[in-house]
């Protein structure tokens, strides 16, 4: 066995640490905030509570948002763990690292160890990973499943390793499983543009075994949807087909969605601070083909997936950030790729945008940390030690960008540096901003108070919660009734039946105005934004929330 080196041991001791603190470190610790992952893991637990695990419902309704493979693990996670939080948030992690250990494989067996290892790194260390693997949500998964088979697919013809398409074909069959036909049609987008870019590509992909590939992935996916239009027929078609998937791509179902684009301005955050590496990749690449130069099969592959990915959400009428992010570990390939190329010749003019890209790395990540600075110090009351997450990085900025100017642009082998400043920035956040946030989020409290004192026979409502009703509805653990037109709150009001409702003081105030009997029980100040979208642009606002019932 080879004795591992003094390097070897200290990559492997940065992995470790990254993986701990951005995937499982305190995990289950903060209450869900975001709708989505709320509602995720309500109808999880919903499956859970009837034993019904061939359908999701939420709120004891049919949920057709997505298939039903995510709430199955996710289901089964929080059954097998004690603390809710975590078993939810359990599988988006397991599939990061999953997600994580691919991007090394296949860097590894297609350029070079090192741009594998470097690619793992530089994923594991984005700022995308640490908030998709700690969110409740199916994306991770979905991306493991999508970029996993995509690389045993490419493997299989690059590689003359045609074993590992039948891994692929599997793979892509639990995508479609997590999220639908989408998985599919991404896939078919890139090889249709893979054949049409390169005739070497188009021979070796064509002679995969894809008849027999897609009879695989039917074989496996096919019957759970058969099952629910055997179950829900027209209900079905319309929630899931029509509704969740063609009308959410073409029709103007939600206003005010990003413009055209939403999505790079998401990938250039994602992926800081190999934003200017990534983009000079891209001009240097750009270069060679209008030189005439070919770009080899690798790297046409990564980014043609990227292009596909990218493209196809862009020309979607609704748009969500997360979207893209099965682009992410090509992305890092890529970044990896250029770390390499510029240590192996950092003066070729092939790879001069390459070279600009990095001198960037420590200006972004001082941008990097002004920004936390603001976010912290502007929108949040921190204890001074948090303060610690903005100076680190803005240190770690200025020594990178002496340190690139002294070595003239010759990176070392691993980005030590920038992926240890980013750990550090997580495990301040860990620390410090997520049990601020923590203590703010009053709503899975004023459930918890609501939940202790309803009787069976109580009806369990809320009024204009807007975003914090999934999370009203996982913590008050019942059915629960969601109204947000006056009108039909007054009736809803005035039935005899006995209730309780949470809203906002100021819609309490209104009502007792207009001479609904209502009477205030329980009363907390908290955060209503639900997001950190939202606090970035908002700050923290601050709602009074009411727990009432009628009067008794």
């Amino acid at each position: 066995m080879p004795k591992l080196s003094a390097h070897d041991a200290a990559v492997a001791l940065l992995a470790a640490a990254l993986i701990v603190v951005v995937l499982f470190w305190r995990l289950g610790a903060p209450s869900f905030w975001d709708p989505d992952e709320a509602h995720y893991a309500e109808t999880s637990r919903e499956m859970i509570t009837t034993s019904d695990w061939s359908a999701p419902f939420y709120n004891e309704q049919p949920f057709f948002d997505k298939p039903v493979l995510f709430h199955q693990l996710q289901g089964t996670a929080m059954r097998l763990v004690g603390d809710p939080e975590l078993g939810a948030r359990l599988v988006p992690a397991l599939a990061a690292l999953g997600l994580i250990a691919i991007t090394v494989w296949f860097g590894t067996v297609t350029i070079s160890r090192d741009v594998g290892v470097v690619a793992g790194l530089m994923l594991a260390a984005s700022p995308g990973v640490f908030g998709l693997a700690r969110y409740a949500i199916l994306d991770t998964l979905f991306t493991m499943f999508m970029f996993g088979g995509a690389a045993c697919l490419a493997v299989a013809a690059l590689g003359a390793r045609p074993r590992l398409q039948w891994a692929g074909y599997l793979a892509i069959a639990l995508g479609v499983q997590t999220k639908g036909p989408i998985a599919l049609v991404l896939c078919g987008l890139t090889m249709l543009l893979l054949m049409a870019l390169s005739g070497d590509l188009r021979r070796r992909l064509l002679a995969l075994h894809w008849a027999a590939g897609l009879v695989i992935i039917a074989a496996v996916s096919a019957p759970w949807f058969v099952y629910m239009y055997i179950r829900f027929k027209d209900g079905f078609v319309n929630g899931y087909v029509l509704d969740e998937n063609f009308r959410l791509f073409a029709a103007t179902r939600f206003a005010n969605q990003p413009g055209f684009g939403f999505y790079f301005q998401i990938l250039a955050v994602a992926l800081l601070p190999w934003t200017g590496l990534l983009v000079g990749r891209l001009l240097d690449d750009a270069r060679a083909v209008r030189r005439g130069e070919r770009l080899d099969g690798v790297e046409t592959m990564l980014w043609v997936w990227t292009l596909a990915i990218v493209g196809f959400f862009t020309l979607s009428t609704f748009k969500l950030d997360h979207y893209v992010f099965p682009a992410a570990p090509a992305l890092c390939l890529l970044c990896a790729r250029a770390w390499s190329d510029l240590r192996a010749d950092p003066t070729s003019a092939r790879h001069r945008a390459s070279r600009i890209g990095l001198y960037l790395v420590g200006p972004f990540l001082v941008v990097a940390g002004v920004g936390a600075g603001y976010f912290l110090i502007a929108r949040l009351e921190l204890p001074r030690a948090a303060l610690m997450i903005p100076a680190g990085l803005t240190l770690a900025g200025g020594v990178a960008t002496v340190g690139t100017l002294l070595r003239r642009a010759r990176p070392p082998r691993v980005p030590w540096l920038a992926t240890g400043a980013l750990l550090a920035t997580y495990a301040g956040l860990i620390l410090f901003v997520l049990p601020a946030l923590e203590g703010r989020k009053v709503v899975p409290d004023v459930a918890h108070w609501l939940a202790a004192r309803a009787e069976p026979a109580d009806r369990i409502a809320s009024f204009q919660l807007n975003r914090w009703n999934p999370a009203y509805r996982f913590y008050v653990g019942r059915h629960t009734v969601f109204l947000d037109d006056p009108t039909e709150a007054t009736a809803f009001f005035l039935a005899p039946q006995p209730f309780y409702c949470v809203m906002r003081r100021d819609a309490y105030d209104r009502f007792v105005a207009q001479g609904v009997p209502l009477t205030l029980h329980y009363e907390r100040e908290g955060l209503w934004a639900t997001s950190g979208r939202a606090l970035w642009r908002t700050g923290a606002p601050l709602a009074r929330f009411v727990v009432v019932s009628g009067s008794r």
